[in-house]
Parts: C-alpha cells; structure tokens; sequence
C-alpha cells in the first residue's frame, strides 16, 4: 500500500478527480429523467460483457463486443435531450440564466388563467418542465413557440381552439407544445373520484420533475401535481405559495443530500402537506 501511494503522481489525483466529477456529473443530468432506466440497462450489458469474460461465454463476448461499437452513437441518440440541458447548465454560469423569481412569476401567469378558466367551467392541463426533459411528450404533439400569458392559456383551452385537448407543455416562459397527451398514472391505490385529468397529471409526475396545473371542468376546481401528488389549492396566491414551498423543500433536500455526499450530517427537510381525496379532485 505504501509503495502504491509512493508511485501516485499529481496528475493521477487530477484524473481521477476528472473522471469522478464527470460521472458525478452524468448522474446529475439523468436524475429525475426516464433516462436513468436506459442507463441501467446499459450498465447491465456491461456486466454481462464482464461476465462473459470471466467465465468464458466467448459467444456473448463477441456479440457485446460488435454491439459496443455503435454503443457511444446508441448513447447520444438516446440521451440527446440530456445531454443538450447538461451542456446548457455547465454554460448557465457563463451566459446567465433565469432567476427564481422569473420563474414564480410563470407560475404566477399559469395560476391566474387557471382559475380564470375555473370559472368559466373549462377544463385544462398546463406542464410546467424543469429540468428533466419533456421533449418526448412533445413530439407528437401540436408544436408552439409562444410567450407564456395568461391570455394565451386561456385562449388555449377554449372549447373552439383546435389545440383545447390534451395538455400544454410549458418550457421556461414558453409554451413549446399543445395537445400534449399524458401518461395515466399506474397505482392502483388511487381514489375513484379522480377524473382523467387528475390521474394524467399524476402519472406525469411519478417520473420526474416537471409540475403540472389541473383545472377540474366539472368541479371548477384547480390542483397542483408534484412527484405523484396532488395538491388542492383555492386561490391564485395559494397556488403560487404552494409552488413556492415546494420549490424550498426540494432545494432543502438537495442541500442536505449535497452534505451527505461530502461526508456531512443529514438533516431531514420539512414534508410538504399532501392534500387527500376530496371534492378539489374530483371530476374529469
């Protein structure tokens, strides 16, 4: 051992360094994303290629070995849209990026026409993406290129507008897509009152970060999903309050999960309250 340390030279502690930061790096780009279940699976077939090796599956050996040559193709053309936003956070410093409070004021916009429409007995769908992209729902979608507002929302779901199904995807402060159809969510302890909206509004949200506004079109009632839960809310303000306090809460856990990392005390993050089966969430 001692001879190992007597022959590490500087530029090893650089290099593993490098490579730690990078793969630290990856990790965080993929966190929140369905792309970590891809990432899996890679890793499996890497551990099938050591596998093979060790034991002398000379047949799998070759075919993983053929198959790895178009694996870094395979890996930008599957994760081009994290790699894309990774690129973008690592040059987010240099260029400036959005404030916190720019992105509470879209909320603020979303939260007005959502209880706008409330009151007009519309129902509505407004995905807000964060760092996880939503490119893929987007695809088949109608495409958009709008600045966000509260008319435009409320133009958006009118019953005459050919774009009013489905969901709008919102991209920092625009609205990059329309009748944007979403995953149902999959538990099966769910309440039977909860309408199609609420259950895609969950399903969208069990994996990953984005947050999505319902608008109940029976009930005229709005709700907040976030990580697989559905939040009633009764006004604009508390709308924005919610978001807000969830917004602190995750940053709190990135904190300590940061802390925990380095080898540092963990502190446990205030919960949010969940808001149960009720009248709030009921209808389509």
């Amino acid at each position: 051992m001692s001879s190992f340390f007597a022959e590490l030279r500087v530029a090893d502690v650089v290099d593993i360094l490098v490579v730690a930061s990078l793969v630290y790096w990856i990790l965080l780009v993929l966190k929140g994303t369905r792309a970590v279940r891809v990432l899996i699976g890679l890793l499996i077939l890497v551990a099938l290629y050591a596998l093979s090796h060790l034991v002398g599956l000379y047949t799998v050996q070759w075919i993983l070995e053929e198959v790895s040559i178009y694996l870094v193709l395979t890996m930008i053309v599957l994760f081009q849209e994290e790699i894309r936003l990774g690129l973008a956070r690592v040059a987010r410093p240099l260029v400036g990026s959005s404030s916190r409070r720019d992105a509470l004021e879209v909320y603020q916009e979303i939260a007005r026409a959502s209880f706008r429409l409330a009151d007009q007995g519309r129902g509505a769908l407004v995905v807000v993406e964060r760092e996880a992209s939503l490119e893929s729902l987007c695809e088949h979608a109608s495409p958009l290129d709008a600045v966000l507002s509260e008319e435009l929302l409320v133009a958006l779901f009118q019953p005459g507008s050919p774009v009013h199904d489905g969901a709008v995807v919102v991209r920092g402060d625009r609205v990059v897509a329309a009748s944007v159809f979403l995953p149902l969510a999959r538990r099966q302890n769910l309440s039977r009152t909860l309408g199609t909206r609420h259950r895609a509004a969950l399903g969208q949200t069990e994996d990953n970060d984005s947050m999505v506004v319902v608008v109940s079109e029976e009930r005229r009632r709005v709700s907040l999903a976030c990580q697989g839960q559905l939040y009633a809310v009764a006004t604009p303000d508390e709308l924005r309050l919610k978001v807000q306090e969830l917004l602190s809460i995750e940053q709190v856990r990135r904190v300590e999960q940061s802390r925990a990392d380095r080898g540092g005390v963990e502190t446990t993050a205030p919960a949010p309250s969940r808001a149960t089966s009720s009248p709030d969430e009921e209808g389509s």
